[in-house]
């Protein structure tokens, strides 16, 4: 029994909000979630709860996906000046471009915000398709934008961004295969235009996490040392040294360990040096993506999680180039990054209605007769004789009879009625072993796991996994999910998370915590006189733009929000 009564500070430690929540999320004494989109101005916050309840009597209903505009404006602010504070305490001498890969979220109205907050601090775009780039180009009204093509590019895509070079834009069009080169100069010429070309180069250093093969020598893209050579023998036997003004590298998402960003780093310099050294006038540095997000709070080099912050990562930037120019005697160049998912993901989030729970709390205890067949006698002599000195004997002995139960049903010696109270006389002892357990789980530690497997309970919610979430699908990505409300109540339920489509893959069984995650979520009991709503947070990178129609599930609502005087605007409503 608990030594004192379930407070919001409770709810806090269980679900780590402060660790993923990174200032922007907090509990109020209502025991609900709130967002506070302007770190500057902490008092400002939105009760989650309420806004939902807000947007439903409006008409827009869950699940709800909520997207807020000053989480985005407060991400660019902080990159951006990260970089801004490396550059300071180093003495760099180049400057700092953030640069924002539109694959991450393509949403018009999230690039379009990214496009008016960024304008300060210089932010650009990066496209790695034709598409992509005509939308870069249809956002980018003022002149002087920069604009990083990545990707295979054919020669309709290469006219495209010199067009772009053409209206003023920094357009610099990275060659990712030797064979790429002639065709952009050849269309070039043809142009009238003087190309600013970037290379991407594989270096050996890998990334760390589930990404890290995305970098290295094995990249799908970029040259190797002996393309790299080959391509400046080319275009210095063309007199066109000079085009190339940028080199580009990806060690891969979410690296989670800080030192293979070092490695990275370090061998790049080494790279701008030579390269300096050959004659090639080199003036910025593309150091790509990586930058992770701490999605389970732990601060740690697990898949979720990453070892370092902003501030870490930009004074690494920063600092080796820094100290490599210096060594060499060499002007240092114009950094650029490439930090989708740390822009986006934490404006975003997720609110699912829970419909219906399979619940396996303690049901009624079953009454036998002498009828009854003799495996049920012993399941309940088993639950009637439980006490502190025999829980793991009844237990195993319980599991073995639930199993004998079923077997003895399959080959027709139990009746149907017979098994459902078979299975009904475990749930009740399964219950009683876990009460008795749950008070000192150090002591009970070989059984607990499975105590806690037998007891998850199901909470079906109104969403679809493959719309709304596809990474949780499909590469077991794990993300910070917590009720939004009764959190000054203790959550005395485990559950997982079943999504409504008819495919037995749309389920949520993995959450933050540990290691590896653990497979279930600590909940409140469903009253179905009650709304429950829970939230899932950090989806604003990917999840939309990868999500998919299955079973002909549409859209999610989906709503942007800004702080006003008055509590929120609505500032953009899409239908879902």
């Amino acid at each position: 029994m608990r030594a004192h009564s379930w407070t919001v500070e409770d709810s806090r430690a269980l679900y780590n909000v402060e660790g993923w929540g990174v200032g922007y999320f907090n509990i109020n004494a209502d025991g609900h979630i709130v967002v506070r989109p302007d770190k500057k101005h902490r008092a400002r916050e939105l009760d989650l709860y309420d806004v939902a309840m807000d947007l439903k009597a409006q008409g827009v209903g869950l699940p709800l996906l909520l997207r807020f505009s000053d989480i985005l404006k407060s991400r660019i602010e902080s990159l951006s000046g990260r970089f801004r504070n490396a550059m300071r305490e180093f003495e760099y001498e180049g400057d700092y471009t953030l640069v924002y890969p539109i694959k991450v979220n393509q949403q018009r109205h999230v690039i379009e915000e990214i496009v008016q907050f960024g304008e300060p601090y210089g932010v650009g775009l990066e496209c790695g398709s034709k598409p992509e780039l005509q939308a870069v180009l249809a956002l980018s009204e003022t002149s002087h934008h920069t604009i990083v093509c990545n990707g295979y590019k054919d020669e309709e895509f290469m006219r495209l961004a010199l067009m772009g070079q053409k209206l003023g834009h920094q357009v610099f069009i990275v060659v990712e295969q030797v064979s790429e080169i002639g065709t952009l100069l050849r269309v070039a010429d043809e142009m009238g235009v003087n190309p600013t070309v970037g290379v991407r180069i594989k270096l050996s250093a890998e990334g760390f996490g589930r990404w890290a093969e995305t970098g290295g020598e094995k990249s799908k893209f970029g040259l190797n040392t002996s393309e790299l050579v080959r391509l400046i023998d080319l275009l210095e036997g063309t007199e066109r040294l000079d085009v190339l003004r940028l080199i580009h590298f990806h060690l891969g998402s979410q690296i989670t360990d800080i030192r293979y960003i070092k490695a990275g780093l370090q061998e790049v310099a080494r790279f701008y040096a030579e390269l300096r050294a050959m004659g090639v006038p080199i003036t910025h540095v593309d150091v790509g993506g990586g930058l992770g997000v701490d999605y389970d709070g732990s601060n740690s080099t697990v898949t979720a999680s990453v070892n370092y912050s902003v501030q870490e990562y930009a004074n690494d930037v920063v600092y080796t180039l820094a100290e490599a120019c210096r060594e060499q005697e060499l002007p240092m160049p114009h950094i650029i990054s490439e930090s989708g998912r740390a822009l986006t993901a934490h404006h975003a989030l997720l609110l699912l209605k829970v419909i219906d729970v399979e619940s396996h709390a303690d049901p009624a205890t079953a009454e036998l007769t002498d009828d009854d067949h003799s495996i049920l006698h012993e399941l309940r002599a088993g639950y009637d004789n439980l006490s502190s000195r025999n829980v793991r004997e009844v237990f195993h002995d319980a599991t073995f009879a639930k199993a004998r139960a079923h077997s003895l049903f399959n080959s027709g010696v139990l009746s149907l009625r017979g098994r459902a109270l078979a299975d009904q006389l475990y749930l009740s002892t399964v219950n009683a072993v876990a009460r008795i357990a749950g008070s000192d789980r150090e002591e009970y530690s070989d059984i607990v796991e499975d105590l806690d497997a037998a007891l998850i309970d199901r909470y079906f919610c109104n969403f679809s996994v493959f719309q709304s979430l596809p990474d949780s699908w499909a590469i077991d990505q794990l993300f910070p999910i917590m009720p939004i409300h009764r959190l000054n109540e203790e959550p005395t339920r485990r559950g997982t998370l079943q999504d409504v489509t008819c495919d037995s893959d749309g389920k949520i069984d993995r959450f933050v915590g540990g290691k590896q995650g653990r497979s279930s979520l600590e909940l409140h009991t469903f009253k179905h006189s009650e709304p429950y709503i829970i939230g899932i947070f950090l989806t604003g990178a990917y999840q939309e733009i990868l999500g998919d129609l299955h079973n002909l599930f549409g859209d999610t609502n989906a709503v942007h929000l800004r702080l006003s005087p008055n509590g929120y605007e609505v500032t953009d409503l899409v239908h879902g």
